[in-house]
């Protein structure tokens, strides 16, 4: 039953009591900007009007999702009353939802049972025996609800709820206007946060730099237990994951993947941003997740309750995605998408100025034809672990390699078969040597190989391997010819030395030993000094 202030008070004793009440409320909520401090004038308020022993009053609005955000929550607790601090639901309760749906209700109780801790505050032992719940309503708009409790049996009446109904009214303008400051505020300070990371972003040519200050970034303004930026490489049609953490902080190193599946694959697909607030809505997504992590054998064991992704787009074309996920239910809003959504801008600029950047590099450092180390970068690299070697920290060797007959593949072919051999060469050569291996083109068709932390018995088996893989491989799968002729390399190795004093010339012992592989027949190895000159 809805009535008029003027209903309710008529009749009454306390009629000028209750004039007074509501009008303080209105001056005292006009005069404050504090959410904490308006939820205590308004149970201040509740208490001088109806009485209670237990109160709550929790910020809430439906049409945001997200936590509710309890305000002030008090309790009498032997005789005293206690505010309570740790009153977080995760998500609404039922009595909350209630009251939204049927605009307040009472619940009266005979007797006094126990409650989970989960479903209850103050002294956790008892329950209250009268409650009244009623929504915090602004306009059209929930913004919350009130909730009066006494441990007397039958302490409230329809009166009462109407009288809380109509304190509820009184308020919720005020609360609003409390609300939408404080949450500008929050906005600013976080946007202030992404302007901060943005110059950092922009500044670095850094992509791990770049990603380790999105994630931080991300953990400032937003709930994050796990944090995903995977790029999108288009000519495979693969998502590249770029740069991962799992709760509590560890990195994650996962695969490629095809781009057909998986929450990147859909935000790649659709340039459109996902944002999944509860189990049900992730399930409802139809997205054929990517596992990874503690989770990737099965996403039953995925803790994941919300997810934030948006894309990275630059131009109108698609660089990856960047997905923010809580292991709490209600965990985002709306807000929380357009953060990621602005971080998601900036990090698409930073992966295609790096994507730039990283092109420049490897133009610098790397043959053009071959896609190998060129001299210069190969010098580079292989001085310093020759310096390793001097300090007796490590073993070194170098392997030299020259195409045998190869002014004949031009000559008789033409360059451009000449240049399939060279790319035959180098292929064949990075496809049998380890990551550390330091392999580069000197110039022509002659090549080199250096190898840290390696004796000279080992770098010759290496040899011999190089030489065997070149000779069987096919130089059809690099041209169009029918009956091709085989390619092979003639091979020179040697091992640093206390007597060598100089990378050029370790090399030069090598391209001696290459020599007399040539001279002695070719497509065979041979070792420089020591007498062995086998092949």
């Amino acid at each position: 039953m809805n009535v008029s202030a003027k209903e309710i008070m008529q009749g009454k004793n306390n009629i000028p009591i209750q004039t007074e009440v509501f009008s303080r409320l209105g001056r005292d909520l006009a005069a404050t900007t504090s959410a904490e401090a308006a939820a205590q004038i308004i149970l201040d308020a509740a208490d001088q009007l109806i009485g209670w022993e237990a109160c709550y009053l929790i910020l809430y609005d439906p049409e945001k999702g997200a936590s509710p955000r309890p305000l002030l929550a008090i309790d009498t607790a032997r005789g005293r009353r206690v505010v309570q601090r740790d009153v977080s639901p995760a998500t609404p309760s039922k009595n909350m939802l209630r009251a939204i749906d049927e605009g307040g209700f009472i619940s009266l109780y005979a007797e006094f049972f126990e409650l989970e801790a989960s479903q209850s505050f103050g002294d956790r032992t008892q329950r209250t025996l009268s409650q009244i719940f009623v929504p915090v309503v602004s306009g059209t708009r929930v913004i919350g609800v009130l909730s009066i409790q006494s441990y007397r049996r039958n302490a409230y009446r329809d009166e009462h709820l109407n009288l809380v109904k109509l304190l509820a009214g009184h308020c919720a303008g005020a609360l609003e206007r409390i609300w939408a400051q404080e949450a500008l505020g929050e906005l600013l300070d976080r946007l202030k946060v992404l302007q901060q990371a943005a110059n950092e972003i922009n500044a670095s040519l850094n992509m791990e730099r770049v990603c380790h200050v999105i994630y931080e970034t991300v953990k400032r303004v937003m709930p994050c237990n796990d944090f995903v930026m995977d790029g999108y490489d288009e000519t495979t049609n693969e998502i590249a994951p770029i740069y991962a953490v799992e709760h509590p902080g560890r990195r994650i190193f996962a695969g490629r993947y095809f781009a057909d599946h998986g929450l990147a694959g859909e935000v790649v697909r659709t340039k459109k941003s996902f944002f999944l607030n509860s189990p049900e809505s992730i399930a409802a997504s139809g997205i054929k997740f990517e596992l990874f992590g503690a989770t990737s054998g099965d996403i039953a064991d995925d803790p994941t309750n919300s997810i934030l992704a948006a894309p990275l787009i630059l131009h109108g074309k698609s660089y990856g995605m960047i997905s923010a996920q809580s292991y709490q239910s209600n965990a985002y809003t709306q807000d929380d998408l357009y953060l990621l959504e602005v971080l998601a801008s900036h990090a698409a600029i930073a992966l295609e100025n790096a994507r730039l950047f990283e092109s420049i590099q490897t133009m610098a450092r790397t043959d053009p034809l071959t896609k190998v180390l060129n001299r210069r970068r190969f010098f580079e690299l292989a001085e310093a672990e020759f310096a390793k070697a001097q300090e007796g920290v490590v073993p070194f060797s170098v392997i030299m390699l020259d195409v045998d007959d190869f002014k004949q593949f031009n000559d008789r072919f033409g360059h451009k078969v000449g240049d399939a051999v060279l790319i035959l060469t180098a292929e064949t050569c990075k496809e049998s040597l380890r990551v550390d291996d330091i392999f580069g083109r000197l110039g022509g068709e002659e090549f080199v190989v250096a190898l840290p932390n390696t004796r000279l018995n080992d770098a010759f088996d290496v040899a011999d391997r190089l030489r065997a893989a070149i000779q069987q491989t096919n130089l059809g799968k690099f041209t169009d010819m029918q009956n091709p002729p085989s390619v092979t390399v003639s091979v020179g190795v040697t091992e640093f030395e206390a007597t060598v004093k100089s990378l050029d010339v370790l090399l030069d012992r090598a391209d001696k030993a290459m020599y007399a592989a040539k001279n002695g027949g070719r497509n065979q190895v041979r070792v420089w000094g020591r007498g062995r000159e086998e092949g």
